[in-house]
């Protein structure tokens, strides 16, 4: 009896054993590939059987059904789908559990078929990231994601989730989640993130500090709030579905974490943002926002100013601390928006109360010019007098003491009112004896001569000019 047993534990330990050796001698026959392949159907995988492949890796437009290479782990050159069409379409996923990078390009574009695209071991994409017209992708796994060329997903409709990078919590290690947006291959003047015309309803992980020349977000019908995670971007253009809220993270809101530093936000089709936080942003443009009536805005460091085209808004306020860095306003075309030191709250103007309810209840909106050198500002709106003369008219014409700072603006002033109480005798008076307005004036359609007190603006400013640029050539 005790013999038989003995038999069994010895037959059973060597049934274990083999089964790991034929895995192992599995793993071991998969080898690297010096050359591209095709892959048409799964029995091409299996019989290539590689493990790195130094060349490209194509998938046809004949391909049919879901292809899966879990043995490869390394592509050296491009991975690539090719498009079809109509009934020849027959692909319907792609799958590796243990790809873990690709040094060319992911190019997937125009495939009516294919509904999965599950890559969750993939950690870098050396070249360009494209997930084009896939009009029944419905699943997309790149959940170890974490460097890519650029990053372009466009026309995607059904996808309505998606896991990309680590979307669970925040973390700043560069290497836990989608941290870099490189242009490696093709230059970085290429890093870019694009996402449009898809069915997701929020982009966690994949907007997750970062830099990127461009980032791009349109036509999200789904995406109604969103907080934008980023490091510098130069370019970030927002073109929303009209019910869109826009959240902006702040530097050591969390001890540690970079806060979000634009060049250029320029968005469209949007119904709020919040300013709860202040990133750095440095030119801010809000055009064509059919939903949009109040607007408010926190960012440090804002020079340029351009709201435009907005035709339902009331209300626009500042909430930075201080607007020490603006040179140019530009506000027209705005039919209903008014504008004052400090403008009225109505009862639906309340997102602040719900985001930041103690800054809501501890500070009163206003409008807070900074004393500045301007270099245009351009208004045309239904303007009060207290808008301009809190600051403007009072520190040249109520301040005592030549020390006292005065804003100026060098190259225009142009300002028309709709309303009817709007006076423009100091902003006159401004002009022609205080020297505020140099350049070309306007106010009212009224065009008063530039005074005597501006006769040393001009060489003042080159000689300032000049110095800057002798400076930095002497650092």
């Amino acid at each position: 009896m005790g013999h038989r047993a003995r038999m069994r534990r010895s037959y059973t330990i060597f049934a274990a054993s083999a089964v790991v050796a034929t895995c192992l001698f599995s793993s071991v026959l998969a080898a690297e590939c010096d050359r591209s392949l095709k892959f048409e159907t799964q029995a091409d995988v299996d019989k290539a059987n590689c493990s790195s492949i130094t060349g490209d890796v194509v998938i046809p437009a004949t391909a049919t059904g879901v292809i899966t290479f879990d043995d490869l782990l390394n592509i050296q050159g491009d991975l690539r789908v090719d498009a079809c069409q109509g009934n020849g379409c027959a692909l319907v996923g792609i799958s590796s559990r243990n790809l873990t990078r690709v040094d060319g390009r992911l190019y997937m574009e125009g495939v009516p078929s294919l509904q999965s695209v599950k890559l969750p071991g993939l950690r870098k994409v050396r070249g360009d990231l494209y997930l084009l017209d896939l009009p029944s992708l419905n699943e997309l796994n790149l959940v170890s994601i974490n460097n890519v060329g650029s990053f372009h997903l466009v026309n995607a409709p059904k996808l309505l989730q998606a896991k990309i990078g680590v979307a669970r919590g925040i973390s700043t290690d560069p290497d836990v989640g989608l941290k870099n947006i490189t242009g490696e291959a093709t230059g970085a003047g290429e890093a870019e993130v694009e996402v449009r015309n898809v069915g997701l309803s929020n982009l966690n992980g994949l907007i997750d500090f970062w830099d990127a020349k461009k980032l791009t977000i349109e036509n999200l019908p789904n995406l109604h709030r969103q907080t934008f995670r980023v490091r510098n971007v130069e370019e970030m253009r927002v073109i929303g579905n009209d019910n869109m809220t826009l959240y902006f993270w702040e530097q050591d809101m969390m001890e540690g974490t970079p806060g979000p530093n634009i060049t250029r936000l320029h968005v469209s089709g949007i119904r709020h943002i919040s300013p709860c936080l202040h990133p750095v942003v440095h030119e801010f443009v809000a055009d064509n926002n059919p939903r949009l009536e109040y607007l408010h805005f926190n960012f440090e460091k804002l020079a340029r100013l351009d709201v435009h085209d907005n035709p339902n808004l009331k209300k626009m306020v500042s909430w930075a601390k201080l607007n020490r860095f603006w040179k140019d306003i530009h506000i027209h075309d705005n039919p209903q928006l008014r504008l004052s030191q400090f403008p009225e709250r109505a009862p639906d103007d309340n997102l602040t109360a719900y985001d930041c309810p103690a800054f809501y209840n501890a500070f009163r909106d206003q409008w807070a010019w900074f004393p500045n050198v301007f270099n245009n500002v351009v208004i045309s709106a239904d303007i009060d007098n207290s808008f301009f003369n809190a600051t403007w008219t009072s520190l040249y014409l109520d301040s005592s003491g030549p020390g006292t700072i005065k804003p100026k603006v060098m190259d225009a002033f142009v300002v028309n009112s709709s309303n009817d109480t709007f006076n423009c005798q100091d902003l006159n008076l401004l002009r022609t004896e205080k020297g505020a307005f140099p350049g070309t004036y306007s106010c009212q359609g009224e065009t008063p001569p530039a005074g005597l007190g501006v006769s040393l603006e001009a060489p003042m400013r080159v000689a300032l000019v000049s110095a800057a640029i002798i400076g930095a050539l002497l650092l």
